[in-house]
């Protein structure tokens, strides 16, 4: 598996395209917006994308769904807490900074330990509430990568004071479902620089 990465949208979303190259199809995890950029990166890596992953239902996470989705024809992934997020303004809370983002409901709903086959990978479904009650994060094993979106960031957590937000989910997230992968797990956060699990179980504030 092949990564590639761009930040999208006004809060710089990181936009990842997970490409399978020995047959050209991939995963776009979390399009936050700015669709020409996205899609420059789809060309660049020369695959078709296969489906749209989003780790939750936030307005800077679903941005460019719409017209993505349009692009493409992939089908759209959204844990189930969360489907309403792409439907309902108030709910991916585009609706608090002046705006109405609406999107067609999503193709599937995840839920916790899933395993998602596309573009011949395998990604396990965490679900890691906290952020958003529907949060979720995606794992692929064999190359020791986890698709974190806004659970956790490098030596910090996501925002909790937001509609359907909890600290004391969002640690219990990160504790048993992040926190038992090895060392040398990358996480790839939803803003930010890339960490790994051994760097946040030794450096992060919030878990110790």
């Amino acid at each position: 598996m092949k990564i590639y990465h761009v930040e999208a949208g006004m809060l710089a979303t990181n936009c990842y395209f997970a490409v399978n190259e020995a047959i050209g199809e991939g995963v776009i995890f979390d399009p936050g917006g700015d669709c020409p950029t996205i899609m420059r990166m789809i060309e660049q890596a020369k695959a078709k994308v296969v489906a749209i992953v989003l780790t939750h239902g936030h307005s800077d996470h679903i941005g460019a769904l719409a017209e993505l989705r349009k692009a493409t024809g992939a089908p759209v992934y959204i844990g189930e807490d969360d489907a309403d997020c792409l439907t309902q303004p108030n709910r991916n809370l585009s609706f608090f900074i002046g705006e109405e983002l609406k999107n067609e409901p999503a193709d599937h709903l995840v839920h916790d330990g899933d395993v998602l086959e596309l573009a011949g990978m395998k990604f396990e479904a965490f679900a890691t509430p906290g952020h958003t009650k529907g949060g979720f994060c995606y794992y692929y094993a064999p190359g020791k990568v986890v698709f974190a979106g806004d659970t956790i960031f490098c030596e910090s957590i996501g925002r909790t004071d937001l509609p359907g937000g909890s600290y004391s989910a969002i640690i219990k997230s990160i504790k048993t479902k992040l926190m038992v992968l090895d060392d040398d797990v990358k996480l790839l956060p939803g803003h930010g620089p890339t960490t790994t699990v051994g760097w946040e179980r030794r450096r992060n504030p919030f878990l110790q």
